[in-house]
């Protein structure tokens, strides 16, 4: 099963995001602005029944945080050189790396070894394109939570599924499990 460690990022900024995709051209497939997120961790084949480590590990490691402030900048690409795959929007914050650190290293789990990026995904390319100009953005939100979501791939595009909120040590208890699906 599919499972990842993410920040949403709350509608207010999605709104203020999404018109950049307007600029796409070709063959970019857009990301909908309610599933954008920073991705903290990602478990690609996750054994099925096997979450509850994962659950008491979002809850220990939101305990040990307050809410902090995540900026938005410009946008590039992965790979930046070449023909690029996928077009994202920057983001920073030094609690986004501290806290991938601590899920990545704590799960019993092999992840691939690459540098955490944190960004928000704008699109991903499905053939030829072009890119897109630079957009600059000047915006930022306090994260009060991260979620663990499981994300189902379908013809039509991924479906999250947010399996549990964990609210940062300031926002209070993380939520009883309500499961949220996102389509």
């Amino acid at each position: 099963m599919r499972l990842f460690y993410a920040v949403m990022v709350p509608k207010h900024i999605q709104e203020q995001i999404a018109p950049a995709q307007k600029k796409l051209r070709g063959n970019w497939r857009a990301v909908r602005p309610d599933h954008m997120h920073i991705t903290l961790a990602f478990m690609p084949q996750y054994p099925e029944g096997k979450s509850k480590p994962l659950l008491e590990l979002g809850e220990k490691i939101s305990k040990g945080h307050d809410s902090f402030l995540i900026q938005v900048r410009g946008t590039g690409y992965f790979p930046n050189e070449g023909s690029p795959r996928v077009w994202f929007v920057k983001t920073e914050a030094p609690e986004l790396q501290e806290i991938s650190e601590a899920l990545t290293s704590q799960i019993d789990y092999p992840f691939e070894e690459q540098a955490f990026k944190p960004h928000i995904t704008l699109a991903r390319k499905k053939g030829p394109a072009p890119r897109v100009p630079p957009v600059v953005f000047d915006l930022s939100w306090k994260a009060s939570s991260f979620v663990l979501v499981h994300s189902t791939l379908q013809p039509s595009g991924p479906t999250y599924k947010i399996l549990k909120t964990f609210r940062f040590r300031d926002f209070g208890q993380s939520s009883p499990s309500p499961s949220t699906t996102v389509e």
